[in-house]
């Protein structure tokens, strides 16, 4: 195995949750010696793929999430360009922050966003890869996968970030509301990645049925309260169906 070789299968390592692993975790998953691993945890963290957090352990950076973006961006008849009028008018009618996520692995990455124009808002990151326990598409995606994908990520689920008091960090509580989610067609996001924002989100299908990502709007929590919230769920279920229909899912 030639370095340059060894060292993109070390990268392709980090697929694995919980994506964040020591140099010895690397080497043992490898089945290398721990010099050669090391090398290529530093060539790749040079190049930006990589860095090490305040523990030690080597994390993905956001590099990889902006690449699997232009991925996503550059098929013919992408998602990104079917749900670009859909998003537009959705900002426009809202007035908040809308996001379109695909689904890469066993997370969710922003493809496509359209900020609000208010002063407060809620802020993606174009590019941003996240797990699928907590926020409003990731948690729509999870509740569509296939039930030994979900649970598969649900056993996992103590190794996934608890990102405020309200993320949902027991399997049979997530589980109850992922049942919730999938029979009503959307996902609310309340606190639970953002104390201070409130969103909803759908999940968008291709045509084989298969759930492919999703789309949120959302705000500042201050000023998306119940009613609100209510009149964007009926958007966002809207929206997402017709972009579904859009990719050939029959509904």
């Amino acid at each position: 195995m030639n370095s340059s070789y060894r060292t993109l299968q070390v990268l392709l390592a980090f697929a694995a949750p919980p994506h964040r692993f020591t140099l010895t975790e690397v080497t043992q998953r490898m089945g290398l010696e721990k010099n050669q691993v090391y090398r290529s945890l530093k060539t790749l963290e040079e190049a930006g793929f990589l860095r090490t957090d305040a523990d030690g352990r080597f994390s993905l950076t956001p590099i990889l999430g902006v690449l699997a973006a232009a991925s996503a961006g550059n098929q013919p008849s992408s998602l990104v360009d079917i749900a670009a009028p859909f998003m537009d008018r959705l900002a426009a009618e809202t007035g908040e922050s809308v996001n379109l996520f695909v689904l890469v692995g066993e997370l969710a990455v922003c493809v496509d966003r359209r900020d609000s124009t208010q002063r407060v808002r809620v802020a993606s990151v174009l590019g941003q890869s996240v797990p699928l326990h907590a926020g409003a598409v990731p948690k729509a995606i999870l509740a569509n996968l296939p039930e030994t994908e979900r649970e598969r990520i649900l056993s996992r689920l103590s190794s996934y970030p608890r990102y405020t008091e309200r993320t949902v960090m027991e399997p049979a509580k997530l589980r109850q509301e992922l049942t919730q989610i999938r029979e009503q067609g959307y996902s609310v996001s309340d606190g639970d990645f953002d104390l201070a924002a409130r969103g909803v989100g759908a999940a968008i299908f291709d045509h084989s049925g298969q759930v492919t990502g999703g789309i949120s709007v959302g705000g500042p929590a201050f000023r998306v309260d119940d009613p609100t919230l209510a009149r964007f769920t009926e958007l966002i279920v809207q929206v997402a169906r017709a972009i579904s229909r859009q990719l050939g899912y029959p509904i």
